[in-house]
């Protein structure tokens, strides 16, 4: 009898556990619910508005393992042409944390676009920092994120 209601036990938490863990989700993923890359802002938006924009869950995409949000349809259809033309520099992180070596969280407000790319910042402090010799700064970024990423 102590067997059985301890093999029953087992089960029940077996199941709760289980539960818990997947919580009746489906396999597939609901991008509208999912957490939004770069707060929900839309990528595209710094491109042809030239303007932070806050995306909206109605128009996400996932790309790559994140969820984007864009402002419109014409901007989801943007990015899913071309993708990669919209991706900030070093995956979103701060640009002057990336020339020190450090991944730092950036703000979608701080932001900047040269050749045809765009640069997070933290704040616009560490923008007006990073801009005092952007040439350099892009380069000793480049660098840093090749070394950073090459473990």
């Amino acid at each position: 009898m102590y067997t059985k209601t301890l093999f029953n036990r087992s089960i029940l938490c077996a199941a709760l556990v289980f539960l818990c863990l997947y919580g009746g989700q489906t396999v597939q993923a609901d991008s509208t619910k999912a957490p939004a890359y770069l707060s929900g802002y839309d990528v595209v938006s710094y491109f042809t508005k030239q303007k932070a924009e806050q995306g909206k869950p109605e128009y996400a995409y996932q790309y790559k393992g994140k969820t984007y949000w864009f402002s419109g349809e014409s901007h989801k259809d943007m990015f899913m042409k071309n993708p990669e033309r919209y991706l900030p520099e070093y995956d979103g992180y701060c640009a002057y944390g990336v020339v020190h070596g450090q991944k730092v969280e950036a703000s979608p407000e701080a932001w900047i676009i040269v050749d045809n790319k765009l640069y997070l910042h933290t704040d616009r402090s560490f923008l007006e920092k990073w801009k005092n010799d952007t040439s350099d700064s892009i380069k000793k970024g480049d660098e840093q994120w090749s070394l950073m990423n090459a473990e």
